[in-house]
């Protein structure tokens, strides 16, 4: 087998994980259209988006909840490299959510002017802007200041949903400000003010894009004896795969001379391949510069040469490994790289994906990757419909009993996982999905509330979305295209 590269220059080739994608690249992107809360001034906090615009059409979006009163950024987060589908869906929401399109300069000046604002008080911005700043220009004098007002009555004003809260940020505010502030502890109805009977400031904290629930599941999973010698049928694909030069994607030429290798012999090779792999670096990641992406490329390969049986196995083996490790070999490609995978090797072994989805201390990120796939056969092979929607009951009534405890589920997997039933218009369901949403551990940032949900499965305002590339060639186009940038 070749040696792995320690060229540095190959090194740029490895996907970037979401921080360093961030920190590194975003800054680097076009910026697209920007919106802010219309009603800012009147009720002292609302949304600021910016998004950037990656060469291939994605699109990547940072959202910051904004106290222009006193507390400056309160929370943000981010999603990256979305389809133009993803980025409609958040732009019709957002817009229903009394949003209007702005400047990146006004955009800008509401993010950071609220940021310095709250600094005279002693209050930093939430921890997420450490990442999600990244997504705005740095801020210096090459963005137009725009004097925009801040406080009330030219002085910090603090709104409290509770004794409790407030004395999170009282003695510091004391300390940098003396008395020179203003505070509200709102009352059991947490209503702003007198004059606005009908505004429930819990109503922006509360909101689907930033509230989160529950942890994730704890990874607990402890892998057996992976292979320790490597011996193919086929030796130069070792050296074609483990190559940095094709670390992130295959050009056709070699995806065919691949292929037409003796299907069985290909398996083999591919299954031992990855294992090996996954046994190399499953307790101990390599430098970044050694990275060759032979996992998620023989992964892509399997799919076409794989069985049901030992194939499916070796994939489901490789989503059982850590959070580090998914994040060194997969990352942002995880979609990319499973959904059709299971779908072509899992198809007839449904109840395979079902003991892996009730497995438990798996990483979230992996447990999820089988849900899209069990979609796709609804949408791929509508006769099995029914099947599909009987595969998702199970799982749903299975769910609702777990969820508490995070050890098979947590609230990302339960969120995402919605996201595909209303994606298959799972009206059959709403009574599990319901009974789901009502263990309150369901993260709304992923799905939306359960009234949104159900619109949308009743009610859908897109046709079937399904953005899942089958052909391998078009598989290894969409890897060069989502590391690009």
């Amino acid at each position: 087998m070749a040696k792995k590269s320690k060229n540095k220059k190959n090194a740029g080739q490895q996907p970037l994980s979401p921080e360093r994608f961030l920190k590194e690249k975003a800054r680097g992107l076009e910026i697209g259209k920007c919106y802010v809360s219309r009603d800012m001034k009147k009720y002292g906090e609302g949304h600021v988006v910016v998004s950037r615009l990656h060469k291939g059409g994605k699109v990547s979006v940072a959202f910051y909840l904004v106290d222009i009163y006193c507390l400056g950024v309160k929370d943000t987060f981010y999603k990256l490299r979305m389809d133009d589908y993803e980025y409609e869906k958040i732009l019709w929401t957002l817009q229903s959510e009394n949003v209007e399109e702005c400047t990146y300069e006004e955009a800008h000046n509401w993010v950071y002017g609220a940021v310095a604002f709250a600094e005279e008080a002693g209050i930093q911005p939430h921890k997420t802007f450490n990442l999600t700043q990244y997504m705005l220009k740095e801020d210096t004098d090459d963005v137009p200041l725009m004097e925009f007002e801040f406080g009330k009555n030219g002085k910090h004003f603090l709104v409290a949903h509770s004794n409790l809260e407030a004395s999170k940020y009282l003695p510091t505010m004391k300390a940098h400000l003396g008395e020179n502030f203003e505070v509200l502890i709102e009352d059991g109805e947490g209503t702003y003010d007198d004059d606005d009977d009908d505004f429930n400031f819990s109503d922006i904290e509360d909101h689907p894009l930033f509230k989160t629930y529950g942890p994730d599941t704890e990874y607990t999973y402890k892998h057996p004896p992976y292979l320790q010698v490597l011996t193919l049928e086929n030796q130069w694909l070792a050296s074609e795969l483990c190559n940095p030069k094709n670390a992130t994607a295959l050009n056709d030429k070699l995806i065919d001379r691949i292929l037409a290798l003796p299907h069985e012999s290909l398996r083999r090779d591919l299954e031992a391949l990855i294992m090996y792999h996954v046994g190399l670096t499953c307790d101990h990641l390599p430098e970044e510069d050694e990275f060759n992406g032979v996992i998620g490329t023989a992964t892509m390969l399997l799919a076409e040469v794989g069985n049901e049986d030992s194939s499916l196995d070796v994939v489901l083996e490789v989503l059982r490994q850590s959070p580090d490790f998914y994040d060194y070999h997969i990352n942002d490609a995880g979609e990319d790289i499973f959904t059709p995978t299971l779908y072509k090797l899992g198809q007839h072994r449904l109840d395979k994906l079902m003991e892996f989805a009730k497995e438990e201390g798996l990483h979230t990120y992996c447990k999820y990757q089988v849900f899209p796939a069990v979609a796709q056969v609804a949408i791929r092979q509508p006769e099995r419909r029914k099947e599909v929607i009987e595969w998702f009951r199970q799982y749903l009534q299975f769910a609702t009993q777990a969820l508490p405890e995070t050890k098979s589920i947590d609230s990302t997997v339960a969120g995402l996982m919605i996201c595909d039933l209303v994606n298959i218009r799972a009206k059959e369901l709403l009574d599990e999905i319901r009974a789901l949403f009502d263990t309150g551990l369901v993260d709304l940032g992923c799905c939306g509330k359960y009234e949104s949900v159900k619109s949308d499965i009743q009610h859908p305002q897109y046709p079937y979305i399904n953005t899942v590339h089958l052909d391998i060639h078009e598989r290894f186009a969409l890897m060069r295209q989502l590391f690009e940038q």
